[in-house]
């Protein structure tokens, strides 16, 4: 007898979540035509992320996704649909990220005030980091991490000829 199953990425990603493995999501927003990322510039090295961060106890996904985009961009935003996880490890905690499409409902662009942008707070946070909000059709070309889901936004985003 064969038994088959429908596994979405949020289910198979969750075969490897441990108790102790943090979560963290990522928001894909694109405004006229143009991606919304944060730039960031290191002793040496610069790249760019999606912006996003850390889910807090007690908090769904989603509920983190718009208080991360908040505290960082100033906007507020509508979760959509999740576009793709990965599993990350660094030296401290292996974690996972998911990463949503969201919509831009409100707010200004720039206006965040997360710790990151905050002077007293450099200490905890290595570098600069700057809201950027460039065309879509520039990303392919950018040191922009994780690779695979900027070749996947590239890909989801082209336009046909």
């Amino acid at each position: 007898m064969h038994i088959r199953f429908l596994l979405t990425i949020k289910s198979v990603c969750s075969i490897f979540v441990s108790t102790n493995m943090r979560t963290r999501v990522r928001a894909i927003i694109i405004k006229d035509e143009n991606i919304i990322l944060i730039k960031r510039t290191k002793k040496d090295e610069i790249y760019f992320v999606f912006p996003g961060g850390g889910v807090e106890e007690g908090e769904t996904e989603k509920e983190a996704l718009v208080r991360e985009i908040k505290e960082e961009l100033g906007l507020d935003t509508e979760v959509k649909e999740l576009t793709t996880s990965r599993p990350l490890s660094r030296s401290n905690a292996d974690q996972i990220e998911y990463f949503y499409l969201c919509d831009v409902i409100g707010g200004v662009l720039g206006t965040g005030n997360g710790p990151e942008f905050q002077e007293n707070s450099k200490s905890e946070y290595d570098g600069i980091h700057e809201v950027i909000s460039i065309p879509l059709s520039e990303i392919s070309q950018l040191n922009l991490m994780p690779f695979e889901v900027r070749d996947l936004v590239v890909k989801m985003f082209s336009k046909t000829s």
